[in-house]
């Protein structure tokens, strides 16, 4: 079972380069999320086959997605659910569809302010979010629902 790391509390970053990396850089069935401190422990640093943001290191031929620094100078110039997509579209995965979602996530995790952006906190992606948080406490049940959901609005794009 492939492990993918992000942090705990996860935001809509966290949660779509989560899905993405499971669902198009591995299969589904084949790997897991886990929840764990913004401060990675060095083991699973080491030893989780994807990183998505968290842990400061963009390394894609590592799978580390991160986008604060040191990996980058401005933490606002990406996100990691940006820097997967762009590396699977650079592979050749076919995940082109996905781009108002890497947009609208992009867009909320540096601040932008788009008209986008303010319907997804209405009805897209953000407002599920926020609602499944309120729903659910357990991290791994909001994740599960978020994916279910994202899948059924990807299909949409």
């Amino acid at each position: 079972m492939k492990q993918i790391i992000t942090h705990v509390d996860p935001d809509l970053d966290a949660i779509v380069s989560a899905w993405i990396a499971q669902d198009f850089l591995f299969q589904e069935n084949e790997s897991e999320v886990l929840f764990v401190s913004r401060k990675v422990p060095k083991r699973l640093m080491l030893h989780a086959d994807c990183v998505v943001d968290v842990g400061n290191t963009y390394s894609p031929e590592n799978y580390r997605f991160d986008h604060k620094p040191p990996a980058f100078q401005n933490r606002n110039s990406t996100c990691a659910t940006r820097l997967i997509w762009e590396y699977l579209i650079d592979i050749g995965v076919d995940v082109a569809h996905l781009e108002p979602l890497v947009q609208i996530t992009y867009q909320g995790d540096t601040h932008r302010n788009s008209e986008a952006l303010k319907q997804s906190r209405i009805d897209g992606p953000h407002a599920e979010l926020v609602r499944l948080k309120t729903e659910h406490k357990e991290t791994t049940e909001v994740y599960r629902q978020m994916v279910l959901w994202l899948r059924s609005y990807s299909k949409n794009l």
